[in-house]
């Protein structure tokens, strides 16, 4: 037992370190860009959008602020998924499944599409046309 605690100690602060994304930590304004193919590296080529998140629901606005849609969401217990439920519109009623991170200021969002050949989870932060898996990268909004 005494042998265990030393390994136990040093795997303490890695532990400690691991920070679970949780939906108090989406709350705010986001605004950025939407992809249908890439790595979302440039923001200015991409279609620009604006989301809201407040509880568990979402909502989303074009540049021009014109609405996109609302939604509820779900995160998974390590927050690094994202199923999104559209509760208005053409999107009422369906799920979209996503994989998300959080780096400091700049939220990574990718989705697949309902309308798409491969409606699976994306594993990768690249929007794909051929799988209609989107990308959405977002910059926190100071209020």
């Amino acid at each position: 037992m005494i042998c265990l605690l030393p390994l136990f100690l040093a795997l303490l602060p890695a532990a400690r370190g691991q920070e679970t994304l949780t939906a108090k930590d989406l709350e705010g304004t986001w605004q950025g860009a939407r992809f249908t193919e890439g790595r979302g590296e440039d923001l200015s080529k991409g279609v620009k959008l604006e989301f809201t998140f407040k509880g568990n629901a979402m909502a989303g606005r074009k540049e021009s602020k014109a609405p996109i849609g609302e939604a509820t969401f779900t995160l998974s217990a390590d927050g690094k998924t994202i199923d999104a439920t559209g509760t208005t519109g053409g999107y009422r009623n369906k799920t979209y499944l996503g994989i998300l991170k959080l780096e400091g200021d700049t939220l990574t969002w990718c989705s697949a599409g309902a309308g798409g050949k491969d409606p699976k989870r994306p594993t990768a932060f690249e929007a794909n046309p051929g799988n209609a898996h989107y990308l959405i990268v977002l910059k926190r909004q100071k209020p």
